[in-house]
């Protein structure tokens, strides 16, 4: 792509970002230097005798020597990086927790967006950027059009006034050539930069081809007697332009639809993937589960979502370096075929070589994967970045979740209440709310929507204690309080009546008992919904084999109530997390005003598994192509090289049309069918 054509003020954004991550690391840089000299330079006079300051020259030189290192390490925008062809430095990295429970606080400097308005101009941007690559493409395929109608004429010499062996004719594919470098330009200088590299990618193969082409026209028109058999290989080169835009447009416009969806007001639920740590050797010797550990939890906007969307234009390295090596490999046979056959056709081996390879290693297929399967996961209220975060989910076989988040919103209901003693009935619901308040259950939701916040003060709760299975102890007002089951009841040795005691309760409803000053106080009968996203997610779970651990320290919350609400056929599919490690885990799970995670979703747990079902599917289907294009390409250079060596025919190019077609099938189902 053009970059004057891709230039946008997205660039501008990202530059001011980057500019203020520099100013920190100058403020940074200059507040550890002068910590270092008050430690080490303490003696100095501060000032002259008439107070005026004594400017210390080393430090304004080391000061200014640290600003100007910052501005020549200032990092370039996506989008630059994006034009310029650069390489990801962060590629295969992974977010850093320390070995510790307590993750690293996120810098306040790094941001999608911190206002509608920009996030306005963001989408604005996107969609530019879009519309550009849209008018690319409308060229392109007019000159298909146009190489293809010149293809079906040489074999039907009435589409061209019978004039197929004049000049005018090989000028014109001569001039299809020139028009297909003219407007991608931009697209041939990143894919011969990425060459110098010792790498390649589609953009290097189409530059070569059109270099090739162009080589063969210019001789073929002034010395016919060199090339008796021109092959008309032009439709190669304007389809696999065609597609290579094409594919940019498609990763575009994903990226466009999921920021649309991930920049909603309200929070959203992503998912991080650390690396091995304290933690995560706990949860696996726990539960069983080997491989990487995800973290679920709350997050506002999603730091570096786009830098890790664009780092799909940068396609897949392993096949970067395939694709140098099958470059030097067609230059390599070309000289060979020199030796062998003569100069007239080593000169068309190029043409042909890439023409067959170009269009099957179009990044278009790679870009069909990615829109249909970000597509589907849209539909169930789910963002997938990118293919590079599908990659970091590959390994991840435990993903750990609250109960909270697991169960939704809305998932226990009030079947009926009975006070008793001294206590009202709105002291008791407030104490109660109090106590959730600090601790964090299922149960909140209910007792906070019971009251009115904003005219009741919930009193204060000091010295809470878990007591596992059975429920919670505190102080209110210095006397004792307890909320939980009947067992906590019985260990306490608090009366209830007898029928309160025996209640033979069904269908996912509970007793909730209390007490206050080790009196009985109140009865809750209190129910579990099935909330139907969980569900789903659960499905999904299932088909995926990726396991949920729950961290619960919920008294009510077990594994008989989890069989009753989501019954699966898959045993090993929940993990209930013991309060030791649980303890550990939250704060992981803690909410986030902003995470540099790659997956996010709207809709609670069903649009994360969504993720994860899709990054499978994904990989797959980039997986089965990767072997299919690596068999093609030996196949397709061995054949090209068997018809220059035996001598090129008028045929040569339709059978060159027909071989790419057959193989192209089942790379075309395999896109359009693995989402």
């Amino acid at each position: 792509m053009d970059p004057k054509d891709q230039k946008s003020a997205l660039d501008e954004i990202m530059e001011k970002i980057n500019a203020i991550q520099q100013e920190a690391q100058v403020v940074e840089s200059s507040r550890r230097i002068l910590e270092e000299r008050e430690k080490t330079g303490g003696q100095e006079k501060a000032g002259d005798a008439e107070g005026n300051s004594v400017i210390d020259q080393n430090l304004f030189e080391q000061v200014k020597k640290e600003r100007k290192n910052a501005e020549i390490l200032k990092e370039k925008s996506v989008i630059q990086r994006l034009i310029d062809g650069d390489e990801d430095d962060n590629e295969g990295e992974e977010p850093i927790f320390p070995s510790s429970s307590e993750p690293e606080e996120e810098k306040a400097d790094i941001e999608d967006f911190e206002s509608e308005e920009e996030r306005d101009e963001i989408y604005r941007d996107l969609k530019n950027i879009v519309g550009k690559m849209a008018v690319k493409t409308f060229v392109l395929f007019l000159l298909s059009i146009a190489s293809l109608y010149l293809f079906i004429a040489g074999f039907y010499p009435v589409l061209f006034a019978h004039q197929t062996d004049s000049i005018w004719f090989k000028g014109a594919f001569l001039a299809i050539d020139l028009l297909c470098t003219a407007v991608s330009f931009g697209i041939f200088a990143q894919g011969l930069a990425r060459l110098l590299h010792a790498r390649a990618d589609t953009d290097t193969l189409l530059a070569l081809l059109a270099a090739a082409l162009i080589v063969v026209r210019i001789g073929g028109m002034v010395r016919p007697e060199l090339f008796p058999s021109t092959l008309n290989l032009e439709p190669m080169l304007a389809i696999g332009l065609l597609f290579n835009v094409s594919a940019k447009k498609k990763i575009a416009n994903n990226i466009k639809r999921n920021f649309k969806l991930i920049s909603m007001n309200g929070d959203k639920m992503s998912v991080v993937v650390p690396p091995s740590c304290e933690t995560n050797n706990a949860l696996i010797l726990e539960t069983g589960e080997g491989g990487d550990v995800m973290y679920a939890h709350r997050t506002g906007l999603i730091a570096k979502y786009i830098e890790h969307s664009y780092s799909d234009f940068d396609w897949d390295y392993p096949i970067q370096r395939f694709l140098f090596v099958l470059a030097a490999a067609v230059a390599v046979l070309t000289v060979v075929i020199s030796q062998l056959s003569g100069w007239e056709n080593a000169f068309l081996f190029p043409a042909a070589a890439l023409a067959i390879s170009v269009p099957f290693f179009s990044r278009h297929y790679y870009a069909a994967s990615i829109a249909q399967n970000g597509r589907k996961i849209r539909k169930n209220g789910g963002v997938l970045t990118s293919a590079r975060s599908a990659k970091e989910l590959e390994d991840a076989d435990l993903m750990i979740i609250s109960e909270e988040e697991f169960l939704g919103d809305n998932a226990v209901l009030l079947q009926g209440v009975k006070a008793m003693g001294e206590m009202q009935i709105d002291d008791l619901i407030t104490n109660i709310a109090a106590l959730f308040d600090n601790v964090g259950t299922p149960l909140k939701a209910l007792f906070m929507k019971m009251i009115d916040r904003e005219s009741v003060t919930l009193p204060r709760v000091d010295d809470v204690y878990y007591h596992e299975g059975m429920g919670y102890s505190c102080l209110i007002h210095s006397k004792m309080f307890l909320v939980g089951n009947r067992k906590l009841m019985e260990q306490f040795h608090i009366s209830f009546p007898q029928s309160m005691m025996e209640l033979n309760l069904k269908d996912s409803r509970f007793p909730v008992y209390v007490a206050y000053q080790k009196q009985p106080v109140g009865v809750f009968i209190v129910s579990f919904e099935r909330n139907a996203q969980t569900e789903l997610a659960v499905r999904l779970t299932e088909k995926e084999q990726v396991s949920i651990g729950i961290v619960t320290a919920d008294f009510l919350f077990d594994r008989a109530l989890l069989d009753k609400l989501y019954p699966t056929s898959y045993p090993g599919l929940f993990h209930l997390i013991s309060v030791k490690t649980g303890a550990e885990c939250r704060p992981f799970l803690k909410r986030r005003d902003k995470s540099p995670d790659l997956i996010a979703s709207i809709s609670g747990l069903r649009g994360l598994i969504a993720c994860l079902y899709g990054a499978s599917k994904l990989l797959d289907a980039l997986k089965i192509n990767g072997i299919i294009r690596v068999l093609y390409s030996v196949l397709s250079l061995a054949l090209i090289f068997f018809i220059a060596l035996t001598g090129y025919s008028a045929n040569a190019a339709l059978q060159i049309l027909a071989f790419q077609t057959i193989w192209l099938l089942p790379i075309c189902a395999i896109c359009t069918f693995c989402k």
